[in-house]
């Protein structure tokens, strides 16, 4: 494997932790580059913790994508964990003054140039109109499904979808190396309906089957490595718009309307993902005292919050085999056939949205030469 040129301007060393930092000269910031000081033990593999910075303050506005070019490490078989910290501050001027989606995704070609896949490390809704400094180490993101993948030159893309002002976005991403449970790891995309907080999955009117949601594919068949020995699936899945008819309450889907969604193994359900309160008022993990209705319990989701990862595991790893794999949407008993959502400036949408992204995470101690193999169901 290619190894990294590493710059060795200066060593700090932070206390007792054993991390190390990062720095950036000038060539490299403008550039989008970082590039990491640590030592490496005799064999090559990484000997201590350390951090790497990427994002430093970069301005996010307009809903304009930001993509640059970072340096990881070489290899990932020493990586116990990796951390990711999110920070929003705001300029001069003030933070943008709404709650709304925002995500980094990691960009990466699936090897023939024939599609980029943009796999999801982490959403977040931003606060209305206050940083996000209250929060220890940031909003903390446990990204190490994405060992396999956060090595060598990586591609990071970030957007938000803010129209008014400007929040500044920096993040860090810290490693632990020590000797993991599983040497190797794969991630494969199984679902990506996340670029958008609307372009997801719409709720409750159109065509629904077996293994599609109003055009989204959702049901899949999997053809697993010989080799795995741990195999889960990672899922972010927040809710939009303020639909009608209601849900039970008075709550408008798919933002406040409380739902339980199940993924189905081999047709029989298996895992299921609360949509429900997370205590938005008193979590701990979310910024206080905001400019707007911040303590309302959205469904599975806070204002000024990372929204939850959900990672399922599977009771065997199914290695060698092939199974169905289904996300299955709760529908409200009426199941309605039509919605229209009202939004802040009352015009009328059709529909109400789930963006979700689900990968399939293979571990293994032989490395992960056969990927799995998705097809879709019919």
């Amino acid at each position: 494997m290619k190894k990294i040129n590493f710059i060795l301007s200066f060593l700090l060393l932070l206390g007792s932790t054993g991390f190390y930092a990062c720095k950036k000269n000038a060539n490299e910031t403008e550039a989008g580059k970082s590039k990491m000081e640590m030592s490496n033990a005799p064999n090559g593999t990484l000997a201590n913790n350390f951090t790497i910075k990427t994002f430093n303050k970069e301005p996010i506005a307009n809903a304009a994508v930001v993509s640059k070019k970072f340096s990881f490490p070489a290899s990932s078989d020493s990586v116990t964990k990796v951390l990711m910290h999110v920070y929003l501050t705001c300029p001069a001027g003030g933070c943008p003054p709404w709650d709304v989606y925002a995500n980094l995704r990691l960009m990466k070609s699936n090897g023939d140039d024939t599609r980029t896949y943009g796999y999801e490390l982490g959403r977040w809704i931003t606060p209305y109109g206050k940083d996000n400094t209250s929060i220890p180490g940031g909003w903390v993101i446990d990204v190490t499904d994405f060992r396999s993948l956060l090595i060598g030159d990586v591609t990071l893309e970030t957007r938000a979808e803010v129209y008014s002002g400007t929040w500044q976005f920096s993040v860090d991403f810290e490693y632990f190396i020590g000797t993991p449970q599983y040497k190797y790891s794969a991630v494969v995309p199984v679902m990506e309906y996340n670029a958008w907080s609307t372009s997801g999955i719409t709720f409750g009117k159109g065509l629904v089957t077996a293994n599609s949601y109003n055009g989204k594919q959702m049901g899949f068949s999997i053809q697993m490595p010989s080799n795995a020995e741990k195999t889960s699936f990672r899922s972010i899945i927040s809710g939009w718009g303020h639909a009608q008819p209601l849900a039970q309450g008075g709550r408008g889907f798919a933002e406040w309307a409380f739902r339980k969604h199940q993924i189905n193994i081999d047709d029989t359900p298996a895992f299921w993902h609360e949509m429900g309160s997370l205590g938005c008022g008193t979590n701990p993990k979310v910024v206080k005292n905001q400019g707007g209705n911040w303590t309302g319990n959205r469904a599975g989701w806070c204002p000024g919050m990372e929204v939850p990862v959900r990672t399922d595991v599977l009771a065997t790893p199914k290695a060698g085999q092939t199974f169905n794999f289904n996300y299955v949407l709760q529908e409200d008993q009426w199941n309605p056939a039509d919605m229209t959502r009202k939004w802040r400036d009352n015009d009328a949408v059709p529909g109400a949205y789930y963006a979700l992204s689900t990968y399939l995470v293979v571990q293994s101690n032989t490395p992960v030469t056969t990927m799995p193999v998705l097809t879709n169901r019919p």
